[in-house]
C-alpha cells in the first residue's frame, strides 16, 4: 500500500469513528477549564466588575500583572504549578483514551471506555517508555549537543554563523523528537491491533518497522499532522488578533457587541481544536491501514 492511499483509507475512517473525536476535546477541553479556573477564579476577584476586567478582555496588560503580582505574592507561581500537575495528568489521559480511539478503527461497534481500559495499563507503560525516550533526545541534543556548541562558539566574533550553528541543533531536536513521536504512534497501533504484545514488546516492533519504512512511514504520520497545524495558521489569518481587539474594545459598539464577539471566538477557537483532533484520529487511522497492509504477509500468485 502507498503512503497516499493509506492517507486516504485513514481520513475515510475517521467518520466512522466520530464519536472518539468528540470523546478527546471534552475530556481535553473539560482538563483545560479545571486548570484554568483558579486562575479565572483570580483575576475576578482582583478586578471585580470594574473597567479592568473589559480591558483585560481586549489586551493583557503588563502593568496590570505587576500590580497583580506585587498584591498578591506567589499567586502566579502557585497557578503555573497547577497548570504544571494538569499537564502531567493530561499525558496519562490522553494515553488511556487512544486506546479507545484506535480500538475502534479495528470495530466501530466497540464501546469505547471499555476498549480505553482494556488498553489502559499497556499504554500506560509504553508511555513511560516514550517520556524516557523524550528525555534521551533532550539530555543528547539539547544538553550535550547545545553546551558543545556554546563552548565551540563561546568566541566566535561573528553572530551569524552562531545562529545556523544553533538553527541546525534545534532543527536536530525536532526532527529527533519527531521520529519518537512516530516510534510512538506505530507501537499504540500494534499495541492494539495484535492484542497479546506487551508495551516493551510493540515499542521494539515498533522501532524496526518504522526503521524500516521510514520513508513511506513519516509520510503517513506527518501529512495529517501537518493538516491540523495548518488549522492554526489559517485560524490566525481568518481572525487576526487586531480586527478581535478592535471589535472588544470600541466603545462605540453596541453593548450586545463585545459578548457576543467573544462567544464566537470561543466558538471559532473550539472548531479549530476539533479539527485538530480530527485529523489526530485521521493520523491513527491513516497509520493502521499502512501498518495492516504492510505487516500483511505478500499473497502467493
Amino acid at each position: 500500500m502507498t503512503a497516499s492511499t493509506a492517507i486516504g483509507h485513514g481520513l475515510g475512517m475517521v467518520h466512522q469513528n466520530r464519536k472518539a473525536v468528540w470523546v478527546l476535546l471534552i475530556f481535553n477541553l473539560m482538563l483545560a477549564a479545571a486548570a484554568a479556573l483558579p486562575i479565572y477564579h483570580g483575576i475576578l476577584n482582583f478586578t471585580g466588575h470594574s473597567l479592568m476586567s473589559r480591558t483585560l478582555a481586549s489586551g493583557f496588560s503588563i502593568d496590570w500583572l505587576t500590580d497583580f503580582d506585587h498584591n498578591h505574592k506567589g499567586a502566579l507561581d502557585h497557578y503555573a504549578g497547577v497548570v504544571w500537575w494538569f499537564a502531567l495528568v493530561s499525558v496519562p489521559l490522553n494515553a488511556v483514551l487512544s486506546g479507545g480511539v484506535i480500538a475502534g478503527l479495528r470495530d466501530p461497534s466497540m464501546g469505547f471506555f471499555h476498549s480505553a481500559g482494556r488498553y489502559a495499563w499497556r499504554l500506560l507503560r509504553l508511555t513511560i517508555l516514550g517520556l524516557i525516550c523524550y528525555w534521551i533526545v533532550f539530555l543528547l541534543v539539547e544538553a550535550g549537543l547545545g553546551n558543545l556548541i556554546d563552548k565551540w562558539t563561546r568566541h566566535w566574533l561573528a553572530d551569524r554563523p552562531v545562529f545556523w550553528v544553533q538553527l541546525a541543533s534545534g532543527l536536530l531536536l525536532v526532527l529527533g523528537l519527531g521520529f519518537v513521536n512516530l516510534v510512538m504512534d506505530y507501537a499504540r497501533v500494534r499495541l492494539v491491533m495484535e492484542d497479546g504484545f506487551s508495551a516493551i514488546e510493540a515499542f521494539l516492533a515498533s522501532l524496526g518497522f518504522s526503521l524500516r519504512r521510514f520513508h513511506k512511514a513519516a509520510l503517513v504520520y506527518a501529512v495529517p499532522s501537518l493538516c491540523g497545524l495548518a488549522l492554526l495558521a489559517l485560524y490566525r489569518v481568518a481572525l487576526p488578533w487586531s480586527v478581535i481587539n478592535a471589535r472588544i474594545g470600541s466603545t462605540s459598539s453596541p453593548r450586545w457587541a463585545e459578548p457576543l464577539t467573544l462567544a464566537l471566538l470561543f466558538v471559532a477557537q473550539q472548531a479549530v481544536m476539533f479539527g485538530r483532533y480530527w485529523f489526530r484520529v485521521a493520523t491513527w487511522a491513516s497509520e493502521w491501514s499502512y501498518y495492516s497492509a504492510a505487516s500483511r504477509p505478500p499473497q502467493e500468485p
